[in-house]
């Protein structure tokens, strides 16, 4: 993610939560609440930061769990959705309450029990955040749009050269070259 760092009003914008909502969910999750700051200096946070605090602001707002039990998932988030992770057009996140635990799973994984939360939206929404306009991604593989380019030369050929061409301006240069 970004080496950028955030501060609380990119943790609002991101949740949707009112500024006291979001003092009231970071004094929650001990990782948070003892972080040191110096008097007047706004605390920092990361891009990853953002991924789990808005997973935090779901879990509470649409799922209904209490601040102490997704203060309870935080270190479990905070790892699961830390990469490298293996790449899924449907990623999700698995909480399960008896013991505790998050594990980042694939749609095609067999679940027993648990709270299934599918991250597509979560991504999709910090991806928005971080980089405005920029979110069409489909989860797959798209061509990039690469033409053909001459070897051994600084500039790239045309897209509307053809193999055929390039052979024919080869030899040609090559027969400039014997005259």
């Amino acid at each position: 993610m970004s080496s950028r760092s955030f501060t609380m009003a990119d943790l609002l914008a991101i949740t949707g939560y009112t500024r006291d909502q979001m003092r009231g969910l970071l004094d929650s999750i001990p990782a948070y609440a003892s972080r040191n700051t110096q008097v007047r200096v706004a605390k920092q946070y990361s891009a990853q930061d953002l991924l789990v605090l808005r997973t935090c602001s779901q879990l509470e707002s649409q799922y209904g769990l209490q601040r102490g039990a997704v203060a309870g998932f935080v270190d479990g988030m905070r790892s699961a959705l830390s990469g490298p992770r293996p790449v899924s057009t449907t990623p999700r996140l698995l909480l399960t309450f008896d013991p505790p635990d998050v594990r980042y799973v694939e749609a095609t994984e067999r679940i027993e029990e648990g709270l299934l939360v599918p991250l597509v939206p979560i991504f999709q929404a910090v991806d928005e955040y971080l980089l405005p306009g920029r979110t069409q991604l489909d989860w797959g593989q798209r061509e990039l749009g690469f033409g053909p380019q001459a070897i051994n030369s600084t500039t790239a050929a045309p897209a509307s050269v053809t193999a055929q061409e390039l052979a024919s301006s080869a030899s040609a240069k090559q027969r400039r070259r014997t005259l």
